[in-house]
């Protein structure tokens, strides 16, 4: 039993430690992790069209059909191109889907929570809340979904960081506990 919870223990360290420190990380620079992220993206995307491009190079005298390539290439690297120059739009981009999914999902769910009011009973109305304050939280996306980005990446950061120190209490806890029990 004391190796089981020695190599488990150390696993959850490990996991622990990084938690830790990427939550730190993304909690002191979260503007900077977000258009870090947004820069990989855009390295995946010229990567990806570079590869079609010198394809289609390669085999355009065998085949007729390498006209997809080239397009594919051709428009990878242009909007590799355009989300190097404009990082944070993109990125406000990406929030802006989220925020209309999330106020559609919102009003949805409300909807649904006051059919549920047919059935009887209080629960719809505890879901009709959570119902609002998700469409709510979409509109704040869809008001400044940059800003909102980066917000969520620190409170990402945050949680990481707690969870890290939970586990950490947790993994000192059971072995503490292991060894008053002498296992």
């Amino acid at each position: 039993m004391r190796r089981f919870v020695k190599a488990v223990s150390s696993s959850i360290v490990m996991q622990a430690v990084l938690s830790v420190l990427l939550g730190l990380f993304l909690t002191m620079w979260p503007q900077a992790t977000t258009v870090t992220v947004v820069y990989l993206f855009a390295a995946y995307l010229a990567i990806t069209g570079i590869v079609s491009l010198i394809s289609y190079a390669r085999h355009r005298s065998e085949r007729d059909g390498y006209r997809g390539a080239l397009a594919t290439g051709i428009l990878m690297v242009v909007l590799a191109l355009v989300v190097f120059v404009f990082p944070e739009a993109v990125a406000g981009f990406f929030s802006l889907i989220l925020g209309i999914v999330l106020v559609m999902s919102g009003v949805l769910n409300a909807v649904r929570s006051v059919e549920l009011r047919l059935f009887g009973g209080g629960s719809w109305l505890g879901t009709l809340i959570v119902s609002i304050a998700i469409a709510l939280g979409g509109v704040v996306i869809i008001v400044n979904p940059f800003d909102t980005t980066v917000t969520f990446v620190l409170v990402l950061g945050l949680l990481l960081v707690a969870k890290g120190v939970i586990d950490l209490v947790v993994v000192w806890l059971a072995s503490s506990k292991s060894k008053a029990a002498g296992e």
